[in-house]
């Protein structure tokens, strides 16, 4: 189980989405991540700012292709970054039927709802005012 789920974002702020898909946009940038590494041409623009900026190192280079992770400080801009935009998604505990799981989502009914449409797939039968009544929800510390 993750305590650090991932989201289906994008941020218009193209510096800081690069550094959200490189993390696999996680909900909390200074969790654990799945993922840390972007690749892009070895010559190409976005190779350059990477390299001139304090939120990239870069990692390696295979032929024509650079790689680069995202540091510590390029980690807490994000966090920074999205705290400033209002970001809404944040970790629940969803407990249903003896098992817990950790999603993102941006409210406590929302991820109540989401959980159930997850496990509905399975237990056909199982209603939504049933579900709300027997799961548990919480906010999980990020």
């Amino acid at each position: 189980m993750s305590n650090n789920p991932r989201v289906n974002r994008y941020l218009k702020d193209k510096a800081f989405d690069h550094i959200d898909h490189a993390l696999g946009r996680p909900v909390d940038p200074l969790g654990e991540t799945y993922r840390n590494h972007f690749a892009t041409g070895a010559d190409g623009k976005d190779a350059q700012q990477f390299a001139a900026s304090p939120n990239w190192e870069k990692v390696g280079q295979r032929d024509d292709m650079a790689f680069f992770a995202v540091t510590d400080i390029g980690k807490w801009a994000l966090k920074d970054h999205l705290k400033a935009i209002g970001d809404p998604w944040q970790p629940y505990s969803v407990t249903w039927g003896g098992h817990t799981v950790v999603i993102a989502a941006k409210s406590l009914g929302n991820a109540k709802y989401s959980t159930y449409l997850d496990v509905s797939d399975s237990y056909s039968e199982l209603r939504f005012v049933d579900f709300v009544r027997e799961a548990m929800v919480r906010r999980v510390a990020a």
